[in-house]
């Protein structure tokens, strides 16, 4: 179902950390191209756009989506319509990438100015360009399915799965196969709201700083050598460092782009 390899590893260090017995980690971060939370579905995505030249994608600034969809394509050209999210060092660190691929065109703006431009394209162009769904949501698909599977065969069932959740497509995969999962909020508060109401097993409508999560990952990656980003990962980590009681033993799946160093 997949050529993508899954890769669990366990880290005792993050277990200490944490106070439970063992921390598995999927480390989507070393999937080819990026890796990332997307970069399975965008396998059988791009299998559909031998006819087309342009991808047009509005999502956050930096977007993940459009770093793996660059590297992957590189005979298109992705034009990204990114929203500035005030995400601090790691948001400029991915819009700098971003801006240094060839094939990415990036505009950077508000929610507003964005959509507006989105849209503007959307009823310009016709052939030859593909217009993906909001944030680059591509739905759950078999190759994800079949990953979460490889990775449920692997750990015992008494592992909980935690994955932070931006259009919630992970964790749907995850919740149709286990209700031992909950995923964790990272958008901006009035998305989380929503999600929070229509995604089964999503928490994290209160969350902490941005100056906090980077402070944690700071501290994660002194701790394990392992620099994450303080947007996705970093929800998912102060979720768990604030709770009282935890399940004894944890995956946690590993969502970020791979060598994103942000920290100055």
């Amino acid at each position: 179902m997949t050529q993508l390899s899954v890769s669990v590893e366990h880290c005792s260090a993050l277990a200490s950390w944490l106070g439970v017995a063992d921390v598995a980690l999927v480390r989507e971060d070393l999937l080819p191209n990026g890796g990332g939370k997307k970069r399975r579905g965008l396998e059988k995505f791009t299998q559909g756009l031998r006819d087309i030249n342009d991808i047009h994608l509005l999502s956050y600034a930096g977007s993940h989506t459009a770093f793996s969809l660059s590297q992957m394509l590189p005979e298109k050209k992705i034009h990204l319509y990114g929203i500035h999210y005030g995400g601090g060092a790691y948001e400029n660190a991915m819009t700098k990438i971003l801006d240094g691929q060839a094939n990415i065109i990036q505009s950077v703006g508000s929610t507003f100015q964005m959509t507006r431009e989105f849209k503007k394209e959307k009823r310009q162009r016709r052939s030859h360009h593909h217009f993906m769904k909001i944030g680059g949501r591509l739905g759950m698909d078999p190759i994800t399915r079949a990953a979460v599977g490889i990775v449920l065969t692997e750990l015992d069932g008494d592992h909980h799965h935690f994955v932070a959740v931006a259009s919630g497509d992970l964790l749907n995969s995850i919740v149709e196969q286990t209700q031992n999962v909950t995923g964790i909020l990272t958008q901006p508060s009035a998305i989380r709201l929503f999600k929070l109401l229509t995604l089964q097993k999503a928490r994290g409508l209160r969350r902490k700083s941005l100056g906090h999560r980077m402070r944690l990952m700071r501290e994660i990656r002194d701790l394990t050598g392992y620099l994450w980003d303080p947007i996705f990962m970093g929800a998912v980590f102060s979720y768990l460092k604030q709770k009282d009681r935890l399940p004894q033993k944890l995956c946690i799946w590993v969502t970020c782009p791979s060598d994103v160093s942000w920290l100055e």
